[in-house]
Order: C-alpha cells, then structure tokens, then sequence
C-alpha cells in the first residue's frame, strides 16, 4: 500500500527504507556500538554521571556495560514497539507486528546515531586514548560549562531530534495511522524506550 503522493519526503523516504535487511542492521550498530563505547570509557577510567541506578560501583559501570548495553537497548527497542502497538491498537488501528518491528528498528537505529556517531567516532577513542583529559571532562559536565558540556548536549538534542521525527514516522508507516495519531503513538513510544533504557545506560 502507497502512501499518498502528497507525505513529506522525510515519510516518503522512510516508507522506502523500512526493509528488514537495513533496519536491523542499523538496529544491531546501535547495539553493539554502544557496547564498543562503554569499553573504551572503561579503558578511560570514565565514571558514570549521572550515577546510575544499577548497584555496579562506578569504577566497574563502564566495564560490565561492555555486557549489558547491548540487550538494554534491544529490549528496550522490544519493549518500545510493544507499546506502540497498543496504543495504535487503542486509536483504531491494529498494525501488522511484524512490520511495526522492522518500523521501530529502523527508528531506534537512526535515532540512536545522533549520540553513538560522535561517541564511537569522537569522544570515548580520544578519552581512552588519553587524548582528552578525563578529569577535564567529567569537570565540565559536572559544571555544566565548557565545550565538553556544550557539545554533549549538542550531540542530545540532535538525538532527541532524530527520535522525536523517526517514531512517529515509524508509527505511521507500520499502523498508517493519521498523523497526529502517529505523533502521540509515536512520542509515547520514545518515552518508553528512553526510560526502559536510562535504567541501564548512562
């Protein structure tokens, strides 16, 4: 089924995407790259901040999250789609699951690149490395100032940007739910994954 010719390039373009073989793929990055990232900050010595709520002593976090990250953010991604489907199922659509999965990966996989890029590619390398000073670091997010705090939240606000585009896309490609709907189903959905997902990933 063809979406009309008059849905924005961004929905277009994601309709086009929405194939298993690119969704899971982006899905599976997110999930093993952020495992490589929580190593390299173990090698860093970097500590969690905010503390996080898993009873691991901060020292050790970043190393068993080499570990965990990966299924905290696949389960969480599965838990996040379970969720969508309900609430399209409560405003009158009920989606094939199947293709509401392949939907939400390819959203959870593009969204998760706003942070993971310039973490995999940038911050956590130069920090294990010694690069950037892990003392001046957690410094400037504890102060919040300083060009580490700015281009962290840079790197947050274009991940929000990212989730808060993709999910309803996802929700409106799987459900073909109105676009409001899409939007409430879909930002209800980001909520879940994030807060399934700050238990476990700081």
């Amino acid at each position: 089924m063809m979406w009309p010719s008059r849905e924005s390039w961004a929905a277009v373009w994601f309709q086009r995407a929405n194939r298993p073989g690119l969704a899971y793929c982006l899905l599976a990055t997110a999930a093993l790259g952020y495992s490589v990232v929580s190593y390299l900050l173990s090698v860093a010595h970097a500590l969690p901040q905010p503390e996080p709520f898993l009873r691991i002593p901060d020292p050790d976090y970043f190393f068993w999250g080499t570990f965990f990250y990966a299924p905290a953010i696949a389960g969480s991604w599965l838990l996040a789609s379970g969720f969508v489907y309900v609430v399209s199922w409560a405003l009158g659509c009920r989606p094939q699951f199947d293709r509401l999965l392949t939907a939400t990966a390819l959203a959870t996989g593009l969204g998760t690149l706003g942070t993971l890029l310039p973490d995999l590619l940038v911050t956590s390398p130069l920090r294990a490395w010694g690069t950037i000073s892990e003392s001046a670091w957690e410094g400037s997010i504890a102060a919040q100032s300083g060009v580490f705090f700015i281009f962290t939240w840079f790197t947050l606000i274009v991940y929000l940007g990212l989730f808060l585009v993709t999910y309803p896309l996802a929700a409106r490609e799987a459900a073909r739910l109105s676009w409001w709907r899409s939007i409430v189903a879909g930002w209800l959905g980001f909520l879940v994954f994030q807060g399934a997902e700050y238990v476990f990933i700081r």
